[in-house]
């Protein structure tokens, strides 16, 4: 009977195991498919294993764990083909995603941003045309509207800041264009001011409307040759308390320049900053307290700031935004705490009673009578046991505790670090009742024993780094206990070191001398016998013991994040007059229009002078009028953006010039601080027959290197290359240190002016 059961399990337990494998098959192949790469067949099989085996909770947690995975991978790989550029791959991989779940909210979003990236790149492409013929301001426009919405997207920030670099600040409004872009000349003596604006009109082709509440009896005196007409219009709109509003290129209103007006006229904009490294209310102070900005909205859980300005308003806060919307530094702290503990303890001698106790006998029964004491004798007396001991007693101890904690903290942020434990104090409080029991109620309170440090950098520009430290160590000396109570305390010993340190990247500072030296010396020995002066070691016993205990502290600071400086065009920028705000100055010293000596248009003349003798009496000349303005000759640095102290490097001064050039004068200056100018080598652009006319001077505690050439009248040059060659050696290290160029001037052959496109610093980052 018991073979035929045995026979019967082991028969349903081969037909049990047949069953699972035919049922894993599908388990089987889906977490090969999955480890192949083949997530949709894998979540299939998956899948169709657990719809076989429906009580199979391995199947189950297998299907749900490797789905997440799937998902998690395919729409890892989209993002990162994403960032890369590789539109279609991205959309192939969020699309793979969307088979295993179709509502999977990150590969849908991840769709939604492949399809603005390329209506983000077709605009890139747009400005780029629009770059490409000229139209500056518009490929500016539509490249800031393309990263409002992508701060990340790198081919619109490098066009946008290739035009940034080229051209001065752009506005968001029209600039105004002459029919042939001269220059003007006006020469106007107590003339009408409407009268003025009516010659302007019928020479440059630009129209010009007027407000009813304009005074027709202003009277304008003007002299001035070769200026841009946007800032002769303005000259002529200050003398008369005037406004403008430009419509057009050519077409321009002017009104009365009062509150009133001017609400009714300037246009405003809608700005929405958002705020990464800053705080968001103090960067809405900033715009009210330093551009007058009345509408501002703050919105901390988006960490954004919202403005209604005019256009120029609204850009200046972009530049101050640039400027104070940087990271934090942060610096790691590398801490080396050691508590070094020396003990001695020597105890020698004989230790002899201090007391004894003689106790008489009762003789006539309890208790004991004074009868008693007449018969008591040695053998009725009883005395307490009399023990002496000998004590050899020394004992030598070392202790060492060392701590290396590593913090890691922002500038100006509070680090704190403790090692140790934190010690229950019981505190026990009795309450009287009028039964007579007492209401015991208890309640305990940490305290933290062992050692605590805290430490708030401040990261320097300079590269280095000020430290407040305040160290505390301390210990359990021994506790106290309360019977009565039931209360628990600790006596507790410490030592605090605060202080504040300035070290440089790297510095190494050692702070000790924290000692707590301890002698005690105790004597106990038999009264007189004990102050014999050799003899009386033998009558007592002398303890001596000591404790010295010394701390030493040991602090790096290590700059693992600089603060960067911000762009000089942010930190500086032009704001107007109180009451007139302007991206630039009324007038320039030397516009790009005129410097390159084309002709200007002369308009004007004496007072009461009829308009059709007005540009005969005032000597218009417009010789030259349709030229073309010159082109700029070009500046570019090529050299590295980061180098170490003790390294030496080469960077050149490229420049690129249509025109030729007859003389040119150069200054250079550099962080003299941080780089040492090693030699300065004349570069190809100059040939070698100039060689004799060519002087170079490095004037080093200055921080200046000037180039001059002359001699070219007869034979210019132009071209492209290599200007200056400089080799510089690190000395210093600095979060930042500049490359720039001071001055530049050059002449063409005929001895004019030839405008310059200056080049942005070279900023290179000095390490250790």
């Amino acid at each position: 009977m018991k073979t035929r059961l045995r026979r019967a399990m082991l028969i349903l337990s081969c037909s049990t195991i047949v069953s699972c494998a035919t049922g894993s098959a599908p388990h089987r192949d889906g977490v090969e498919a999955f480890d192949s790469g083949d997530y949709e067949t894998s979540i299939e099989l998956l899948e169709e294993a657990t719809r076989q085996n429906p009580g199979n909770m391995t199947y189950q947690l297998d299907l749900k764990t490797k789905r997440d995975q799937a998902i998690q991978r395919l729409v890892a790989e989209g993002d990162a083909a994403r960032a890369a550029g590789e539109l279609d791959a991205a959309k192939a991989s969020y699309n793979r995603a969307l088979k295993i779940e179709t509502r999977n909210g990150r590969a849908l979003r991840g769709l939604d941003a492949v399809a603005m990236d390329r209506v983000h790149m077709e605009m890139v492409e747009q400005a780029q045309s629009m770059l490409d013929r000229g139209d500056v301001d518009g490929a500016g426009a539509k490249l800031r509207a393309v990263l409002s919405e992508d701060p990340g997207m790198r081919a619109a920030r490098d066009i946008l800041e290739k035009i940034e670099s080229a051209k001065p600040p752009v506005s968001l409004t029209p600039r105004l264009r002459t029919a042939n872009d001269a220059p003007v000349t006006l020469q106007f003596r107590d003339a009408s001011t409407k009268m003025v604006f009516e010659v302007l009109s019928r020479q440059t082709g630009i129209n010009f409307i007027f407000d009813k509440d304009v005074k027709t009896d202003g009277k304008t005196t003007i002299f001035v040759q070769n200026v841009p007409i946007e800032q002769a219009i303005d000259l002529i709109l200050g003398q008369n308390q005037l406004g403008r509003q430009i419509l057009s290129h050519n077409m321009v209103i002017v009104y009365p320049n009062t509150p009133v007006k001017q609400e009714e006229y300037q246009d405003q904009v809608i700005k929405t900053f958002y705020v990464t490294n800053t705080e968001p209310k103090q960067f809405s102070e900033m715009l009210k307290t330093m551009l007058n900005a009345k509408t501002v909205f703050v919105d901390p859980r988006a960490g954004s700031v919202t403005m209604r300005d005019t256009p120029e308003v609204v850009r200046m806060a972009e530049s101050m935004l640039a400027s104070v919307d940087i990271p934090d530094a942060e610096v790691l702290i590398e801490v080396e705490v050691m508590e070094i503990t020396r003990t001695k303890m020597e105890q020698l001698g004989i230790q002899y009673p201090t007391s004894v106790t003689l106790s008489p006998t009762p003789l006539a029964g309890d208790p004991l009578v004074i009868a008693d004491l007449r018969g008591q004798d040695s053998t009725t007396i009883q005395i307490t046991p009399v023990p002496i001991t000998l004590d050899l007693a020394k004992e030598v101890g070392t202790s060492n505790l060392l701590a290396s904690p590593r913090i890691r903290a922002r500038n100006h942020e509070k680090a704190k670090v403790m090692i140790g434990q934190r010690v229950p104090v019981i505190t026990n409080s009795v309450t009287p009742t009028n039964n007579g029991s007492s209401v015991v109620t208890g309640s305990v309170q940490y305290v933290d024993v062992g050692l605590t440090l805290e430490v708030e950098p401040t990261v320097h520009l300079d590269n280095e780094v000020a430290i407040k430290v305040n160290l505390e160590v301390s210990n359990i000396i021994r506790e106290i206990f309360n019977s009565t109570s039931g209360t628990l305390a600790y006596q507790i010993g410490t030592r605090n070191a605060n202080t504040t340190l300035r070290l440089r990247n790297g510095e190494t500072q050692i702070l000790a001398g924290l000692i707590n030296d301890n002698d005690r010396d105790t004597s106990n020995h038999v009264p007189g016998l004990g102050d014999m002066p050799v003899l009386g070691r033998l009558f007592g016993s002398k303890k001596t013991s000591g404790e010295k205990t010394e701390i030493v502290l040991s602090i790096t600071p290590r700059i693992i994040r600089a603060q960067p400086r911000p762009a000089s065009e942010n930190t500086e920028f032009w704001y107007g007059t109180e009451s007139n705000l302007r991206s630039g100055p009324l007038v320039t010293a030397t516009s790009s229009s005129s410097a390159g000596g084309s002709a200007s248009r002369n308009y004007g003349g004496a007072a009461g002078t009829s308009r059709g003798t007005a540009d005969r009496d005032s000597g218009a000349d417009t010789t030259g009028a349709n030229e073309p303005p010159p082109s700029r000759l070009e500046l570019n640095w090529d050299g590295p953006g980061q180098v170490s102290v003790g390294e030496e490097f080469t960077v050149s001064l490229k420049v690129n010039s249509q025109a030729g050039l007859g003389t040119l004068r150069t200054q250079v200056r550099y962080d003299h601080g941080a780089l040492e100018l090693a030699s300065m080598d004349v570069g190809d652009f100059i040939p070698s027959r100039l060689s004799g006319s060519t002087t170079t001077e490095i004037q080093e505690r200055a921080g200046r290197a000037k180039l001059e050439m002359g001699g070219a009248m007869d034979d210019p040059i132009s071209g492209s290359g290599t200007l200056v060659t400089l080799r510089f050696k690190a000395l210093t290290a600095r979060p930042t240190s500049m490359i720039a160029v001071q001055q530049f001037a050059a002449t063409g052959a005929d001895g004019k002016s030839v405008p310059v496109m200056a080049p942005r610093p070279l900023n290179v980052v000095v390490t250790q």
